[in-house]
């Protein structure tokens, strides 16, 4: 049921030849684990074992892997293709056509153990710990949503929204060469962290029309990539307002509902509407690089951290986004 979230004991999972047991380490809640929570994600059907943001120890490994041993520390993309479908087969698996997600439609890391393929398992370099690897997962989702958007070199960009993924976007956008980074948001917290990691520009929507500031302010050429990091009507409506003729409107939120945009503006100032879901390998092994690489401060993302016994606790505080930007739960203590 909605809004409860209940620990059970199973037994312990027995890889298969191709599978690697993972010791979980640590995992953290993200935006559509909390709309599923709430019954609301549309992808997600419930009772779920949430979890797809992790960190871990392998515990065994199958009989024919031979990279990976007992006792190295890993994280894992969490995306489960089928491998056959056009997508799979030209390298866009992350639209598979037949896609599960750990943690969505699949057992998730909130979990001692958790069997995954091999081909998923991801190393962690010495010089990052098990904590810090959990944000691979969410840095990822921005290289992917920057790489969509094209050359962002010298360009103008606003990011609605500036939560996990909105800030996740900034440092890759920060990183692509962008001119002139707006962000906006509601909360001055996290508005902090977005000029802390790069933004030119922050505009608070509660205390300001952000669209008539962005429109005023805006540079000659205008603003000519605008990502919408909320998932919903009200920001993708925003986002069309603001950008430029000819430019791009990258939607990374996830909308839990379905939403009534202004297709004539579409039309008519031809602009482009372009979707972007999870990454693929490339992107989340830059992700953990750029972690290593000291490119992603993690304590400007973690708020807390809580043990796994204290999940419902974790879950209703995640929702306080004033305080909490990222909460991560510890399952089992780093050694």
């Amino acid at each position: 049921e909605p809004n409860k979230v209940s620990i059970e004991e199973v037994e312990i999972p027995e890889p298969k030849s191709n599978e690697i047991l993972l010791e979980i380490a640590y995992c953290g809640i993200c935006g559509s684990d909390l709309h599923a929570f709430r019954g609301k994600h549309p992808f997600i059907p419930l009772p779920a074992t949430p979890g797809h943001e992790f960190s871990a120890i392998i515990e065994k490994v199958g009989k024919n892997i031979s990279h990976f041993q007992k006792g190295d520390k890993v994280t894992v993309e969490p995306s489960l293709t089928c491998g056959e479908c056009y997508n799979c087969r030209i390298g866009r698996y992350n639209i598979c056509e037949n896609l599960r997600v750990m943690g969505c439609q699949g057992d998730g890391a909130m979990a001692d153990y958790l069997i995954v393929p091999s081909e998923k398992v991801i190393p962690i370099p010495d010089e990052l710990s098990l904590l810090e690897a959990t944000l691979s997962e969410p840095i990822a989702v921005g290289v992917h949503a920057v790489k969509r958007a094209g050359v962002l070199l010298n360009k103008n960009v606003v990011i609605i929204g500036s939560g996990m993924i909105g800030l996740s976007v900034i440092i890759n956008v920060v990183k692509a060469g962008a001119k002139e980074i707006t962000v906006t948001d509601l909360s001055d917290s996290r508005l902090k962290k977005a000029e802390e990691l790069g933004a030119t520009q922050t505009i608070n929507a509660t205390k300001t029309d952000a669209i008539e500031e962005i429109k005023q302010n805006q540079p000659y050429e205008g603003i000519d990539v605008v990502f919408e990091c909320v998932g919903v009507e009200q920001s993708i409506r925003d986002a069309i307002e603001i950008v430029r003729k000819g430019g791009k409107i990258i939607v990374v939120g996830v909308f839990g509902e379905e939403t009534k945009i202004q297709m004539a503006y579409v039309q008519d100032r031809e602009l482009e509407l372009i979707g972007s879901l999870m990454y693929t390998r490339r992107d989340f092994t830059e992700a953990v690089q750029m972690l290593a690489n000291k490119e992603v401060p993690p304590e400007l993302f973690i708020s807390k951290i809580m043990p796994l016994e204290k999940a419902q606790h974790a879950f209703e505080q995640a929702f306080n986004k004033e305080e909490n930007l990222k909460i991560i739960l510890e399952v089992n203590k780093e050694k």
